[in-house]
Parts: structure tokens; sequence; C-alpha cells
């Protein structure tokens, strides 16, 4: 039988409109510790991906991959 897989710590964002959650996110990022590995999932509805381009435009100007690490 293989050996089962290690935890992984997930933390979700939620909350309201204009609540702050992209302010909070984008403020954990630039903390993160060094050598750990985070992937931030953005799930937006509508026309617009505001958010999405955001973290996008910061993503490429750190490392230009998917997830934060």
């Amino acid at each position: 039988m293989p050996e089962p897989l290690a935890d992984v710590p997930v933390h979700l964002v939620t909350g309201f409109l204009g609540s702050g959650k992209s302010t909070l996110i984008r403020r954990l990022i630039a903390q993160k510790p060094e050598g750990e590995r985070w992937a931030v999932v953005i799930n937006e509805f509508g026309r617009v991906g505001i958010d999405q381009a955001m973290f996008a435009a910061r993503e490429s100007a750190h490392q230009g991959g998917a997830a934060y690490g």
C-alpha cells in the first residue's frame, strides 16, 4: 500500500464585495516566507477580471508562473 500524502495546509479567503480580500492576499504574498510554495486560485465572476489582471501583473514581475513560490 502506498504511503499517504502529507497534509497540505489550505487557507480560504472569503467575504463580501469590497471587504478587503484582495488587499489581504496581496499583503500576505508580500510577506511570504522564502522557500514556501504558494498557489492562489482566483475565482472571479463577471465580464472583467480585475483581480486576475492585478495578480497576473504582480506574478509576472516576480517569476512568470501560475503559483507563488
